[in-house]
């Protein structure tokens, strides 16, 4: 079976660009435990919220902080938001981080941190953490349930991908070499080239 990875709960940083997403990025906000962290970046442009928005704050379980940005020149909350991800990541081994905006600039920061081991993900709330989650196990399953591999293959592939994919610190073409690794020990390497071609497209 697939190697087990820790079952302790990860940290997971949401970084709001409140300038972006304004109320509408906080849904699912009381969904958040205590383990988890808001940052919120807000500038002149927007330095207002709801009372309403302001009690779901209150009430959240999650820790929240916020950095008032000096708005000098254009896109100056992006630049500090994006280099406050690499303090995260440079002080917090194996943690999790979402950037909360609409804004897909971030991609690039995403994709940097991605072909450096870790993933960076943006969501347009903070909800969507969760349901991206889901979302990605399903993904595996139906690519799996597709190879007609007898239960226990099946099993084996899809635990196999979802815990590899957990993985934090490790660049992206060595994670899919390990997949391949483990599903050669497991299966051959002609079995295995039909199955690491119908999940490949899933490891990202």
């Amino acid at each position: 079976m697939p190697e087990k990875t820790n079952s302790k709960k990860k940290k997971r940083y949401f970084l709001v660009d409140y300038e972006n997403v304004k109320t509408e990025g906080f849904q699912g906000i009381d969904e958040l435990e205590k383990t988890d962290t808001v940052i919120i970046f807000y500038s002149a442009n927007a330095d207002k919220m709801t009372f309403q928005l302001h009690t779901q704050i209150i009430e959240t379980k999650a820790k929240i902080s916020y950095f008032g940005v000096e708005t000098i020149g254009q896109n100056a909350l992006d630049f500090q938001l994006s280099s406050y991800i690499g303090y995260i990541i440079g002080k917090k081994n194996g943690c999790e981080c979402f950037i909360v905006s609409n804004d897909r600039g971030f991609e690039n920061v995403c994709n940097f941190w991605r072909r450096n081991g870790v993933r960076v993900r943006i969501i347009p709330e903070i909800s969507k953490s969760n349901k991206e989650n889901n979302a990605k196990k399903s993904e595996i399953k139906a690519a799996v349930k597709e190879l007609g591999l007898e239960k226990a293959d099946e099993d084996f592939v899809r635990e196999l991908v979802i815990e590899f994919l957990k993985k934090e610190n490790v660049a992206m073409p060595k994670l899919k070499n390990m997949i391949n690794q483990e599903l050669c020990k497991q299966f051959g390497s002609e079995r295995t080239k039909t199955i690491y071609a119908a999940v490949k497209p899933l490891i990202k």
